[in-house]
């Protein structure tokens, strides 16, 4: 007698081979999503796009090229749709790695969304992710900053989730730059969405770039390409320039994404700040909005971090001498920021240049493992946590009538709540 072993893969690719045989093609896809083939893919994510109540942008990467790889998506109750992916790859830190992205469009506000990627007959799981409604009262985020880590994401993955089960209706959140801690080290990247991987697919996702991830893998400043590469952000900045800063509405908040990297992209990018303060002003004209708030990874103070321009140590950073005057001429009604991994309250700063009132600026951070002891600023700081720095996030909430902000350590301590109010 003859005893034939076939694995469970080598069995289920035979029986699709005898149902194509028998002309019932048509069931395949449902045989192979049910057998739950595992996709060679990572780090699946949905990103802002400029208008999230009828669009989302859909990306995953893997260590292989997919060929034929598609996304189906459907609304509930509705027939599915297929669309073709764009793919884009990198070899950084001797590893290659696939980019993917899909562009979803004509949405239905309000409604929910559940999409799977196919590659041949073979289907992830189903996803799904729910529009923005047409009209928002009001709505809360949360506000990471510095997910950087050393040694172990476990920390990041941890804080993610304990802060998601706290505040389980925000609608999306940032991580307000140094995402990862070298921008060129695959073992960063590949842990930082590893430690996040089954939370990440069901939050919609507001990328910064800080300035670790523009470093090499020898520390020197660098073309970040793999943070180009794994967010495809809205097309609404200077073109040459996509992805490093745009801007997306929220209900009655206009949201301002800026790039503070114009001393580590000086070579590359040397007139970045001037076209970025260009964009700035025509992107606030065109986009009138009852509240606007920037996020953007440097402070406007120095703590202690020598600023080239000023030749200084303390009190206003070059990204404050850059951005300060341009925000209170534009209204700005809050400025988050994060980059020195404490808590800072400022209140109003509009020391600059006379104004009736600038905007009010808070910096939170860390979410990762690093963690220092910062020294206040007694000229500008409002209020200042303790040090060292727990882990610490902020959690805004808008509606048409205020902007309120609370600061929460991972522990549960509530830091303080601020309020804005338009006068």
């Amino acid at each position: 007698m003859i005893t034939l072993q076939l694995s469970r893969r080598r069995f289920l690719f035979l029986t699709g081979k005898i149902i194509l045989l028998l002309g019932l093609g048509g069931f395949f896809p449902r045989l192979a999503a049910a057998a739950n083939f595992s996709l060679p893919i990572e780090a699946l994510r949905q990103l802002i796009t400029s208008d999230p109540r009828t669009s989302r942008t859909i990306m995953w990467q893997s260590k292989t090229p997919l060929e034929d790889c598609r996304l189906q998506y459907q609304a509930d109750g509705a027939p599915s749709q297929s669309l073709p992916v764009a793919m884009e790859s990198l070899t950084e830190d001797r590893v290659t790695n696939y980019y993917y992205t899909v562009y979803l469009q004509s949405l239905t506000p309000g409604t929910t969304y559940h999409y799977r990627i196919w590659q041949g007959n073979m289907a992830t799981p189903w996803q799904e992710f729910i529009t923005a409604p047409a009209e928002i009262t009001d709505f809360s985020a949360l506000i990471f900053c510095d997910s950087q880590c050393g040694q172990t994401y476990a920390g990041w993955g941890e804080n993610f989730r304990t802060a998601w089960q706290r505040h389980p209706g925000a609608h999306f959140f940032t991580i307000n730059g140094d995402i990862v801690d070298n921008g060129q080290q695959e073992w960063q990247w590949q842990n930082f969405f590893a430690a996040v991987a089954d939370e990440l697919p069901g939050h919609l996702f507001v990328p910064v770039m800080g300035n670790h991830e523009c470093y090499s893998l020898i520390w020197k400043f660098c073309r970040p390409r793999r943070y180009e590469l794994s967010y495809n952000l809205p097309a609404n900045g200077t073109p040459e320039l996509q992805n490093y800063y745009y801007s997306y509405d929220y209900a009655p908040v206009h949201f301002i994404v800026l790039n503070t990297q114009m001393l580590e992209l000086q070579d590359l990018h040397p007139d970045m700040l001037e076209k970025q303060k260009t964009w700035l002003r025509q992107d606030v004209k065109e986009h009138p909005a009852r509240w606007r708030v920037v996020l953007m990874h440097k402070d406007v103070l120095a703590y202690d971090e020598y600023q080239r321009g000023s030749r200084s140590m303390m009190s206003i950073s070059d990204v404050g001498y850059a951005f300060m005057p341009l925000f209170d001429k534009l209204n700005i009604d809050l400025v988050l920021t994060g980059h020195m991994h404490t808590y800072r309250n400022r209140g109003h700063i509009y020391q600059l240049e006379p104004a009736d009132k600038g905007p009010v600026y808070i910096m939170s951070g860390p979410m990762g493992n690093q963690q220092y002891n910062v020294p206040a600023d007694k000229n500008f700081d409002k209020s200042a946590i303790y040090q060292p720095t727990p882990n610490n996030y902020l959690l805004l909430t808008a509606s048409q009538e205020k902007l309120t902000v609370t600061c929460y350590t991972i522990a549960g301590e509530h830091v303080e709540t601020t309020e804005i109010v338009h006068a």
